[in-house]
């Protein structure tokens, strides 16, 4: 059989056919919803720009900066629990 005229890689579902399953797939859902529709989902959801980059990259370092901090401040509370617990036994003897 010959390979699908849309998207190049799969063979097509049959012999008088020019698309494979899935392309058949698309193209039923493009008839459904209409050419835009379909082109806005797919730049929303699967096209990401520069700005969408940018703006994960700083949200995951800020995610990241944040669980640190919460991280020292948690070393520090326990390090002052340990002097003053030193402290402590320190007067009693």
């Amino acid at each position: 059989m010959a390979s699908c005229k849309f998207c190049l890689t799969e063979t097509v579902d049959s012999w008088f056919g020019n698309w494979c399953e899935k392309c058949h797939r698309l193209q039923r859902t493009i008839h459904l919803f209409g050419v835009e529709k379909v082109c806005n989902i797919v730049d929303k959801v699967l096209i990401v720009d520069e700005e969408q980059h940018t703006n994960k990259i700083n949200t995951e370092i800020a995610k990241e900066l944040f669980s640190k901090e919460i991280a020292l401040k948690k070393k520090r509370k326990n390090k002052d629990k340990e002097t003053q617990i030193n402290s402590n036994e320190v007067k009693e003897v």
